[in-house]
């Protein structure tokens, strides 16, 4: 792989999970100026592998990147939060996504986490200059999840009872039994099961 594609590679896994260049560092244990030149491609294997750590990925998975890396799938979305410690338990409790990985900030605020739900990944972070939560920008709105489940009957109970803000009732649409929600920063979800003739 030629140095420039191994720096945006690099960008790329860092910027997946919503970290800086000064989380990376820190969870390396470099310099932010070495995660700068590992970015422009200008490493050597001991900072690859320091990075590699720290992003929780094998070295073939930057060096040779020919599928999604284990536990991943091509399209892995992130949202963010104001407070993401409380979106994170919010999550798990409202709609049943399992917490895989928590990594906290020396001031104790949540960095970074990835939820599982079946087979699929959903990264939270927290907010950041260009990384809002829909409370921080007035409720707008800049993308929504769409996930299936396999009884969308109970997961709306599940998602009512934990006190979210349902915003579209069950309903069957396109093929699809389906419900709106919002979370408790504002972010919209659909939850839905496919509808069998």
């Amino acid at each position: 792989m030629e140095e420039k594609q191994l720096g945006e590679r690099i960008k790329n896994l860092r910027e997946r999970k919503a970290w800086t260049q000064e989380h990376l560092a820190a969870a390396a244990n470099i310099s932010a100026r070495t995660v700068q030149r590992a970015e422009d491609g200008a490493l050597s294997p001991e900072t690859l592998s320091a990075i590699a750590g720290a992003l929780d990925v094998a070295i073939e998975d930057i060096s040779s990147p020919k599928r999604a890396p284990s536990g991943w799938s091509r399209i892995t979305p992130s949202v963010f939060y104001d407070d993401p410690n409380a979106a994170v338990d919010w999550l798990a409790n409202a709609f049943g996504f399992h917490v895989r990985l928590r990594v906290p900030g020396s001031n104790g605020k949540l960095m970074h986490s990835e939820l599982e739900f079946e087979d699929a990944v959903i990264m939270v972070g927290p907010t950041y200059e260009r990384w809002k939560s829909p409370k921080s920008i007035a409720g707008v709105m800049t993308q929504g999840l769409y996930v299936f489940v396999n009884d969308v009957d109970a997961h709306y109970k599940r998602a009512r009872e934990a006190g979210a803000k349902i915003i579209a009732e069950l309903e069957e649409y396109h093929g699809h039994r389906r419900y709106r929600v919002e979370d408790l920063e504002g972010h919209e979800w659909g939850f839905a099961e496919a509808v069998h003739p």
